[in-house]
């Protein structure tokens, strides 16, 4: 029998009260042991830190999500490959949650039925 895991999984914290990764993205590479986190390319520190990756992403209401990713650690001669995969990945994640339903497209479906009612 052959045991496999994924390439990518996220960190995240256990127990809690622990505060370390408390609302964070951080994902982690196996095959190249490379640790990124997610962060949302407006940050203004982010053009201070490198190695790091930006992308864009159109999310399930049209609206363009930025993203970057940086490193904390990594061991492989060609992080931009992991970028690439990570993006892929990260995107199905998200994609996942945006085919879930939310309460918001319900009002959503009632405000585009109803938008001639509203005042202008």
């Amino acid at each position: 029998m052959r045991f496999t895991i994924p390439d990518f999984t996220l960190l995240t914290e256990l127990a809690p009260k622990a505060a370390s990764l408390a609302g964070r993205v951080v994902i982690f590479h196996f095959p190249t042991h490379t640790i990124l986190e997610l962060l949302e390319a407006q940050n203004p520190l982010l053009r201070t830190i490198s190695p790091r990756y930006e992308w864009e992403r159109v999310n399930k209401y049209g609206e363009i999500e930025q993203f970057a990713f940086i490193v904390h650690r990594y061991v492989t001669d060609d992080l931009n490959k992991v970028f690439e995969q990570a993006k892929a990945w990260y995107e199905g994640v998200l994609n996942s949650f945006d085919e879930q339903h939310d309460a918001i497209d319900d009002f959503l479906d009632v405000w585009e039925r109803r938008s001639d009612d509203l005042p202008n």
